[in-house]
């Protein structure tokens, strides 16, 4: 699947797009260090069931240049407005993961109008969580520069994937890895996991309560990056009305490690929106 291109404040942003675009839209929003090639499986099932279906890289990921300014969570969630502007996407089906979740689970409390439906996977805006190791490290200054340095390394970034996600391919991993290039590519994840702040979790955790249109909750069982029992709690606490599946024996980057189980519960979760 090849992707395209265009030019959004003067910058490139690289994206998947298949299907019709009569068709009703589903945007999805990948996570860290992740593109748009994470969907890559899932992109033809969803327009199997007539939906066409837009995934951007993020500005700083993948093929996309970074923002001229620094690479928060707030902009991302402008990039959002920006980029659905752009594409004439009025409302749309919401996929998102992993930061892609942080992102798009804040833009969804800001327009919930413009949701016409929500599928959360593998993460949560909540002040119970608690980073992960590496996200510890990204958000320390200087500890997290040396860390990057560290990942400039291809062969050593291919290992530690390899290991995480035995079965990613070589287009995708390299697709990952630009990220990581150098100095001024990795700014962009150490902005971006340095901007969050309690206060703005707790405003939009409450925030999310009001999302009312139809929400999956999918869950891989083994995720070390955001544990499970998250995705319990993102129902109870905030979406009650969400539809919780989890997925046995898969970690973090469920797209990945089992894209047929994944893609069966996406069919599902857009087919009943169709009856």
């Amino acid at each position: 699947m090849k992707k395209k291109d265009v030019l959004l404040n003067g910058r490139k942003v690289a994206y998947l797009e298949a299907g019709n675009e009569n068709d009703p839209a589903v945007f999805l929003v990948h996570g860290v260090p992740e593109t748009s090639l994470v969907w890559k499986e899932m992109i033809p099932e969803i327009v199997s069931c007539g939906f066409r279906a837009i995934a951007p890289d993020l500005p700083g990921f993948g093929q996309s240049e970074p923002f001229e300014e620094a690479s928060t969570w707030e902009r991302y969630t402008e990039f959002i407005t920006e980029f659905t502007a752009h594409m004439n996407l009025e409302d749309f089906h919401l996929i998102v993961h992993d930061w892609g979740g942080l992102i798009g689970l804040r833009w969804a409390c800001d327009f919930p109008e413009r949701v016409r439906s929500l599928m959360v996977s593998n993460s949560t805006i909540s002040t119970d969580y608690v980073w992960h190791k590496l996200a510890q490290l990204w958000r320390t200054p200087l500890t997290g520069e040396k860390v990057m340095k560290q990942m400039e390394d291809f062969m050593g970034f291919h290992a530690e994937t390899k290991k995480s996600i035995p079965n990613i391919d070589d287009e995708t991993l390299l697709d990952f890895y630009q990220v990581f290039r150098n100095e001024d590519t990795s700014r962009v994840i150490l902005e971006l996991y340095r901007s969050m702040n309690k206060e703005d979790v707790q405003l939009y955790q409450g925030k999310l309560k009001a999302i009312k249109c139809p929400v999956t909750i999918l869950w891989g069982e083994l995720d070390p990056y955001v544990p499970l029992k998250f995705a319990f709690k993102l129902k109870i606490e905030s979406l009650l009305h969400a539809d919780v599946q989890v997925i046995n024996n898969i970690g973090h980057f469920i797209q990945i490690e089992n894209p047929y189980a994944v893609n069966k519960h996406v069919l599902l979760h857009l087919t009943r929106l169709k009856q």
